[in-house]
């Protein structure tokens, strides 16, 4: 392996993915962003199990996009296995979903602390003068806790990136009080989780990700460190990389799809599954 210091591209766009990656082990942001390493080893195992939930999951936000763009969907022609999060979806709508506007896999971006960050949203509600929403949907195996979404980067940089991006992206200045991010879960669709954004939690967001990103700046060397916690490498796919074993864990440790991969960054970089994504639906 080479012995060149890396450090981040001067060009580099952070998402919540990246940094979160980073946040737990530098090592694997180095592997995966700067080095684009190929994966090794399998995340899980069986690995069918594995693979199957991550088709699944692109498979439903491909479906729910298809919705919010107008365009037609067959129950009858829709995959066995994603019937029942269909149905979950239809019936149970997300609650005060402001009236208006919905916009599906929205892409934005904004400079945060000297460094572009970039996030796409499942969906963006809104309307010309109130509130809105963020709303992203989880097609994990197991409901996430209210205490793990919090500490995750998705739910610090959302709500932030949409304040910085508001008035090119829905064409007016919004405050924190105004922004709601909610996450929808495919298996325990009436446990929908509820952040309100404020004044307040948006100065803390500020200096957490100033912290982060001056570590990520400042980290230049030939192998970043691993982290300290190994429990984090039973499903990363370059352990055997860093000597911290070559089996693959088990399927049945997986509580997030996170840890396989976010749906952004399955879709090819484009922020969509469709041709034309961020079509208005009124």
């Amino acid at each position: 392996m080479s012995a060149q210091l890396l450090s981040l591209p001067p060009a580099f766009q952070v998402s919540q993915s990246s940094l979160q990656d980073y946040a737990i082990c530098a090592r694997r942001f180095q592997l995966r962003y700067l080095m684009e390493q190929e994966w090794p080893t399998p995340a899980a195992e069986p690995l069918g199990d594995a693979e199957q939930a991550d088709m699944l999951g692109k498979r439903f936000h491909r479906l729910v996009e298809r919705y919010w763009l107008d365009l037609p969907i067959e129950r009858d022609k829709i995959d066995a296995t994603l019937r029942p999060w269909w149905d979950a979806f239809l019936q149970h709508p997300i609650p005060d979903l402001p009236a208006g506007i919905r916009r599906a896999e929205v892409r934005t971006s904004a400079v945060v602390h000297g460094q572009r960050m970039v996030a796409t949203f499942d969906l963006l509600a809104y309307n010309a003068t109130g509130d809105v929403m963020i709303v992203d949907w989880k097609t994990t195996k197991r409901r996430s806790s209210r205490a793990w979404l919090d500490r995750r980067l998705q739910t610090v940089i959302y709500p932030l990136l949409l304040i910085e991006s508001a008035p090119r992206l829905i064409g007016r200045v919004l405050k924190p009080e105004q922004v709601r991010l909610v996450y929808w879960f495919a298996n325990a669709p009436t446990e929908i989780e509820v952040f309100q954004y404020s004044t307040m939690r948006y100065e803390q967001d500020q200096q957490t990700l100033a912290y982060l990103i001056d570590q990520l700046l400042s980290t230049q060397a030939a192998v970043w460190p691993l982290t300290n916690d190994v429990k984090q490498c039973r499903l990363c796919q370059y352990r055997s990389l860093c000597n911290r074993g070559s089996e693959a864990g088990s399927y049945d440790d997986i509580d997030t799809i996170d840890e396989l991969g976010d749906i952004e960054d399955m879709s090819n970089g484009t922020g969509s599954f469709l041709e034309q994504p961020d079509d208005f639906v009124l």
